[in-house]
């Protein structure tokens, strides 16, 4: 029966997309709000360039009533 490293099995959050920064497989970046896995290594292929970046969270809509610290809602 194959065994497999489960530690080995994860994601590599780099934070913000960077032209200037060497990519390789798993690794994930923000863009745009949303974020992006990287599915072959690169430099400068900005996501969601769908060659090397597959689309792992969408952004969303905000649509938040209370968008200020302190907001109150009231229902009724």
């Amino acid at each position: 029966m194959a065994t497999a490293n489960i530690g080995k099995l994860k994601f590599h959050w780099k934070g913000a997309y960077a032209a200037g920064t060497a990519y390789v497989v798993d690794d994930v970046v923000e863009s745009a709000g949303s974020s992006y896995v990287c599915i072959l290594a690169s430099t400068g292929n900005t996501p969601p360039n769908a060659t090397y970046w597959e689309l792992m969270a969408d952004k969303g809509t905000d649509t938040s009533v209370a968008t200020t610290q302190g907001d109150v809602i009231y229902h009724n």
